[in-house]
């Protein structure tokens, strides 16, 4: 058996990285690369005597799917005797990483094993069990949790979960994570057992009575529900749990309904994060009670600031404010409010003219040019202090201290006559083209107008030809699988064998996905037939050059057939991790069928995996 290192390749597909952390005594993890299909795994190394259980297990836990559960990607063995699980990597904290920075409140608690729970109910619709869960299998990434080692744990402690209920096994372990997460001590099966590894760190422990039942959670924490309390104590009496969850179905039932997963939620108070103060505050807040007129921005123009905005603010007015000129000043009312007061009665001015020596202007008796109410004759403004007139030219803002100056006028080439001279030249393009079109013959004239295929008579016959035979014609079609079908299966004890529900796998262009076969103990299917046939049909006739088959399992041999069983041998030979036929000519058809004779061989018998079939 060649040596494993970083760098090296599995079956011509899994670069290895670097090592990963694992509990398993029988296992080795490594960070590794697919570079098929160029995305990051992680590959489990199995030995030991359960290493064929864990290759098993782990395949049927392939056919399970919930985002909550760690995928299984591949499992076989390579060339050297390599017997390898390549799962999705893992992500997030472990239980026992969250637990070791403080307990888990119960809300948490209550929501971790409840998402638990649900996907390995999940699971036991499919007939797959855990049997190994324990706080290094289970942890959460951000607002969702994530169970590792379905399948392979199991397998690895097939020595100790064997003989024992598998859907119970898994419903006690839940419970034994709930007080787990809230106490630190764990009430489930002995974590130091021959299949973990002997430097992982083991929990405490929990604390059992004189009957040998396990400490009731009340007496540990505080306030807790009376029904978690409960459902801990059905599982862990002296009985053995015979009056507790038979199976995780029944564990999500006693935990609904639960919150969102947060890793942070789940830290204790002292490592939380203290929170953010707010952005942005109101005006009376920021100013103690003694709110600022808010800052008014121009509807357009450029924003320059004026003399007043730099100068300090003086009075009541605040910073950055320019003063006010004979308009109204600002004095504090109640509350922090500002409510305007008339100005001082002006200067006295000749007859017909205002104080700064302008024609007085006409107005309603009573009321200035903004509109307050004051008492005798009109009051007028400087030009240069006219509200919303600036003497240079731009719009002054009394309340926010800025003048707007009118954009400049941008140089340049006006693009206009450009566009319009292109959209131009397309037009009359586009009319010679049509122009042509139309006056041109159409394909199917000239085609008419090519010469007759020649006729050859033979040297016998008088008046009597005989067309030479010519080539099949090929279609444009692209040969598309629309559906496929087994050829040549048996019945076992009243159950088709070779799993024909599973063969849409080996067509659906998913490279994760396969097809596999029963395992036999020959090569020839064990002497129940001689062969297996993979109908594939497509969706019309095509022509097919190359078939190609992505296999996990090389050895054995298979034909290509036109047709169904019995029809035209193709190709041939010997499977391999990519199979590749290159017919010799294009070949017509609407079905093509791989025909499989000889088995390739596998750690515990003859098994074919197919992962897609691939037609152009």
């Amino acid at each position: 058996m060649s040596t494993v290192e970083p760098g090296s390749v599995l079956v011509e597909r899994y670069r290895l990285r670097q090592q990963a952390s694992t509990d398993l005594a029988a296992a080795t993890a490594w960070e590794a690369q697919d570079l098929i299909l160029d995305r990051e795994v992680r590959l489990t190394l199995v030995t030991g005597p359960y290493a064929g259980d864990a290759l098993d297990s782990a395949r049927r836990a392939a056919l399970v799917t919930d985002p909550r559960l760690v995928r299984v990607l591949d499992a076989g063995s390579d060339s050297d005797g390599h017997k390898y699980v390549v799962t999705e990597p893992h992500t997030g904290m472990t239980l026992t990483e969250i637990v070791s920075s403080g307990l888990v409140d119960e809300q948490q608690a209550r929501a971790i094993v409840g998402e638990t729970a649900a996907a390995l109910g999940t699971a036991h619709t499919r007939g797959v069990h855990h049997t190994a869960l324990r706080p290094e299998a289970v942890r959460i990434d951000g607002h969702r949790v994530r169970i590792t080692g379905l399948g392979l744990d199991g397998g690895l402690a097939s020595g100790d979960t064997l003989n024992g209920k598998p859907a119970q096994l898994d419903a006690q372990g839940l419970v034994a994570l709930l007080y787990y997460a809230m106490t630190a001590r764990w009430p489930g099966q002995d974590l130091e057992a021959a299949w973990i590894a002997k430097d992982t760190l083991i929990p405490l422990p929990a604390q059992l009575d004189d009957s040998g039942a396990v400490a009731p959670l009340s007496t540990l924490v505080p306030h807790v529900d009376k029904n978690i309390d409960a459902l801990v104590a059905r599982t862990f009496d002296a009985s053995g749990g015979t009056d507790g969850p038979m199976n995780p179905d029944d564990v999500t039932t006693a935990l609904q309904p639960w919150g969102e997963v947060s890793v942070v939620a789940s830290l204790p108070g002292f490592v939380q994060p203290e929170p953010e103060g707010p952005r942005r505050q109101s005006i009376a807040d920021a100013f103690g009670g003694e709110g600022t007129p808010p800052v008014r921005r121009p509807v357009s123009g450029r924003i320059a600031r004026t003399d007043e905005t730099i100068a300090a603010g003086a009075g009541n007015v605040p910073a950055g404010y320019p003063e006010p000129q004979n308009e109204y000043t600002y004095e504090p009312q109640a509350y922090g409010s500002h409510a305007p007061v008339p100005p001082p009665p002006p200067e006295a001015a000749a007859p017909g003219y205002d104080q700064f020596g302008q024609p007085a202007a006409q107005a309603g008796p009573g009321y200035n040019q903004v509109g307050y109410a004051q008492q005798g004759a009109p009051q007028q403004y400087p030009p240069q202090y006219a509200p919303g007139i600036d003497p240079n030219g731009g719009y002054y803002d009394q309340d926010g201290g800025f003048a707007t100056q009118p954009a400049p006028k941008r140089g340049g080439v006006n693009p206009t006559p450009i566009v319009l001279g292109l959209v131009g030249v397309a037009v009359v393009a586009g009319l010679i083209w049509a122009i042509n079109a139309v006056l041109s013959p159409p394909p199917a004239l000239i085609a008419d107008a090519s010469p007759s295929p020649s006729v050859s008579t033979s040297a016998g016959g008088e008046g009597e030809g005989s067309t030479e035979p010519t080539a099949p014609t090929e279609t444009e079609a692209r040969p598309v699988i629309d559906s496929a079908s087994l050829l040549g299966t048996l019945e076992f004890q009243g159950e088709t064998i070779d799993h024909p529900e599973s063969v849409e796998r080996a067509y659906d262009t998913d490279p994760v996905t396969f097809y596999y076969t029963t395992t036999y103990q020959r090569a020839a299917f064990g002497g129940f037939k001689d062969a297996l046939g993979i109908e594939l049909r497509l969706r019309e006739p095509a022509s097919v050059t190359r078939v190609e088959l992505l296999t996990n399992t090389p050895g054995g041999r298979v034909q290509i057939l036109q047709g169904g069983e019995g029809g035209e041998v193709l190709a041939e030979g010997a499977f391999e991790n990519t199979t590749t036929f290159e017919l010799t000519e294009p070949v017509v058809s609407d079905s093509f069928t791989i025909w499989v004779t000889e088995l390739p061989q596998v750690s515990d018998g003859f098994r074919l995996e197919l992962y897609e079939v691939v037609l152009s």
